[in-house]
């Protein structure tokens, strides 16, 4: 072989090796190309789902605290209408004024049906079956220590008495002048300030009957109770005592007793003798 010849060989093998060289390099960085974008990608996958469970974590966690914050306002309301509750007969006005043995009651039987209703056991019972403005001051029905029949009057001298109540009307609504019951009604206050000048007088309306009653009966209606009402109450105004008014309380829209808070439409029954009692003492 030629000395040319032999450097040709030689020639050939170089470019050979450089284009192997070449190639290998070029494969190599391809794979190395992949492998660095499968890795970047990999760390993107890694990093948004890192992000995805972070945002996860913080909307659950802001949906807990929500609902915390939800039941801690509903239980605090809760306590609220519960401190509410348990205080409301702190605020009833009602259980200022006591009923003892210095309280009297003059009234006819819806008034007794009442002081059995409220249980109301200490205080004096004036009342009477039938009783009116006329005959409370001369009917003798109240029983002494000595056994005696004895006027609602007589009585009252012996009695340390503060505060009196009256309910009479009903029994009168049959009267032909108007001007003659509320003549004998002012009577029976002086009367009875004569005996107890110190002591505190309290008239109430006159209960209305239902309507049942008032509109099938020509005597026990409720258009005379109230013009007996209107008397009485500029009565009491003009002598200067308290009048309470138990309409409100006892009537309902119309100003009629409710069908269900009587069995004959003019006495009470205990549920309704119960809210009477509630008015009179928050008064």
């Amino acid at each position: 072989m030629s000395k040319h010849s032999k450097k040709r060989k030689n020639f050939n093998k170089i470019i050979a090796i450089i284009l192997i060289v070449i190639v290998a390099s070029v494969i190599l960085a391809i794979s190395t190309e992949i492998t660095s974008k499968e890795t970047i990608s990999q760390n993107i996958q890694n990093v948004a789902s890192q992000e995805i469970q972070n945002v996860s974590e913080n909307i659950i966690l802001e949906e807990n605290n929500e609902l915390e914050n939800t039941i801690s306002n509903e239980t605090a309301q809760n306590n609220v209408v519960s401190n509410e509750v348990e205080e409301e007969p702190k605020d009833n006005t009602s259980e200022n004024r006591e009923f003892g043995n210095n309280v009297a009651f003059i009234g006819d039987s819806r008034t007794q049906a009442f002081l059995m209703y409220a249980g109301l056991k200490d205080v004096q019972d004036y009342t009477n079956i039938g009783l009116m403005v006329d005959t409370a001051l001369t009917k003798k029905f109240i029983t002494n220590d000595n056994g005696e029949k004895i006027t609602i009057l007589e009585d009252l001298a012996t009695k340390n008495i503060d505060t009196i109540y009256i309910m009479l009307g009903i029994n009168e609504l049959g009267w032909i002048y108007n001007d003659i019951f509320i003549k004998d009604y002012e009577n029976l206050i002086d009367k009875i300030l004569e005996v107890r000048p110190n002591c505190e007088i309290i008239v109430q309306s006159i209960i209305p009957v239902t309507k049942t009653k008032s509109e099938g009966d020509s005597i026990y209606n409720n258009d005379k109770i109230t013009e007996y009402n209107n008397l009485i109450k500029d009565m009491a105004k003009r002598k200067g005592i308290k009048y309470i008014d138990l309409c409100p309380v006892l009537a309902d829209k119309s100003g009629n007793l409710p069908e269900e808070a009587s069995t004959d439409g003019i006495h009470l029954n205990k549920k309704y003798c119960q809210k009477w009692f509630k008015c009179l003492k928050s008064n």
